[in-house]
């Protein structure tokens, strides 16, 4: 890639990423005798790793000054946020045994993977910040939008515990018995997930909206 611009080695390095999510997600379901999934891990961490060090020699356009720095944060953070919530689901059946999570070895490697998204979206948006140190990274606006997704996300969270405590208060107790702990504890988990999904979206779609009205 050395006679690529810097802005291309960065996309490439991006797509790379997505490769490496893509065996990520199929690894486990693909009849193939090779440690795909551990491959796909791997190769995203590996890709973002590169992509955050070339990030620095990407110069900043003008197309990039009209995004606001929360826009980009919340759109990355859409992206990984999802990619978590899609392995948790994934990954779900796994915690159906009834057995701690410390003793399982299946689900001690699926948080490990999940673990390596969070550190991944924590490193961009640590290196987006330098990026952008000595310019207002946040305004009025900023926590407004702020402010309505965090309702949002709110009012996510409360419906999907709603949701899980009518699931375990009406259903038999046959059906009961096919939720053990770790199941239940992941399904929290999950429902804070998808709070913090759309409290991203949210703030991301905002952004873009407001970005779109200045624009016309």
């Amino acid at each position: 890639m050395a006679g690529l611009s810097p802005r291309t080695r960065f996309v490439a390095w991006l797509l790379l990423a997505g490769v490496g999510l893509a065996l990520f997600f199929s690894g486990d379901y693909r009849d193939i005798p090779f440690p795909v999934g551990w491959l796909g891990t791997f190769l995203f961490v590996a890709a973002v790793w590169f992509s955050v060090a070339r990030l620095h020699d990407v110069p900043q356009s003008e197309e990039e000054a009209q995004v606001a720095p929360g826009e980009w944060q919340a759109w990355i953070g859409v992206a990984f946020v999802g990619a978590v919530i899609a392995a948790s689901l994934l990954k779900a059946h796994l915690f159906l045994p009834e057995v701690p999570i410390g003793r399982n070895p299946e689900v001690s490697a699926a948080g490990r993977s999940i673990g390596t998204l969070f550190v991944a979206w924590l490193v961009l948006s640590h290196v987006l910040k330098q990026r952008w140190a000595g310019k207002v990274l946040a305004d009025e606006r900023d926590a407004r939008i702020e402010l309505v997704a965090s309702q949002w996300a709110r009012c996510a969270t409360a419906v999907c515990v709603i949701a899980i405590a009518v699931m375990l208060g009406f259903s038999d107790t046959e059906r009961l018995r096919q939720f053990s702990y770790p199941f239940i504890a992941q399904m929290l988990m999950l429902a804070l997930l998808v709070g913090l999904w759309l409290d991203q979206l949210v703030a991301a779609i905002l952004y873009w909206r407001d970005r779109r009205g200045a624009q016309a």
